[in-house]
């Protein structure tokens, strides 16, 4: 969902909103059948409200951090594997 400028007032934040499912198309870049898939898999937190599916938008980007593809624990995880490979090396010599 797209908000006009004329809406919202100085001063007004809105902390958390709801999308539908082409708000949420147009927040997010996928597409509306990608994220129904997600929904009907149950992988997307979601509402029903009288057969209109409703995403709210920080269970959203909760959701999305989980597909992050540079983790900082992996990134840890990384270094303790090159780490422990560099001192196996050395101990082998």
């Amino acid at each position: 969902m797209i908000l006009p400028d004329n809406i919202l007032e100085t001063g007004i934040i809105l902390k958390d909103q709801y999308f539908d499912l082409q708000g949420l198309a147009t927040y997010s870049a996928l597409a509306v059948p990608t994220l129904r898939d997600y929904i009907r898999k149950g992988a997307l937190p979601c509402f029903k409200v009288s057969g209109k599916i409703l995403v709210k938008r920080s269970e959203f980007e909760r959701w999305l951090e989980g597909h992050r593809m540079n983790k900082k624990q992996d990134l840890g995880a990384i270094v303790d594997q090159v780490l422990g490979d560099l001192k196996k090396q050395k101990s082998d010599r």
